[in-house]
């Protein structure tokens, strides 16, 4: 009798467990925003860690490249942090774990390629800067304040 009561058990919780499911593919608004933010400072640090192996030269008109290239390593350091913080936050909402739904990794991963586009678009190496992608970085103020880790 009692095998037959726990089978009866174990069918109840595997017919209920679903209900229980966190079903919601829904990303809320400053997960979103953390995520673009974590594209863009991802693709930020790549072009910090370029500039680095600039040679600028030692003409006068190269002061801007030798500055550049100067503040780079410390900058760099600074989005490595961004990084770290907002992997870290979604990480902690479960929101970067294989278990979320398909739907909520897509739009999570939309949002980052996002942000990493517009970090191109803002920077990029021909020197024409998409004046409304650079725009969008600026958003990311916000995250980083909403994060804990604002420069200001």
């Amino acid at each position: 009798m009692r095998p037959r009561w726990c089978i009866a058990a174990l069918l109840f919780v595997l017919t209920a467990a679903p209900a229980f499911a966190q079903a919601d593919d829904h990303v809320s608004d400053s997960d979103e925003l953390i995520g673009y933010c974590l594209g863009a400072n991802t693709e930020l640090v790549e072009r910090f860690r370029k500039m680095q192996l600039w040679g600028c030269g030692n003409a006068p008109a190269m002061a801007w490249c030798r500055e550049a290239k100067k503040s780079a390593p410390e900058a760099m350091r600074y989005r490595e942090r961004l990084v770290m913080r907002f992997a870290r936050v979604l990480s902690e909402k479960g929101l970067l774990d294989v278990e979320q739904p398909t739907a909520a990794r897509k739009k999570l991963k939309q949002f980052i390629t996002d942000g990493t586009n517009d970090a191109e678009l803002c920077f990029n190496e021909k020197g024409d800067r998409d004046e409304a992608a650079c725009d969008r970085l600026q958003r990311c103020a916000e995250a980083e304040k909403l994060t804990g880790i604002s420069s200001k």
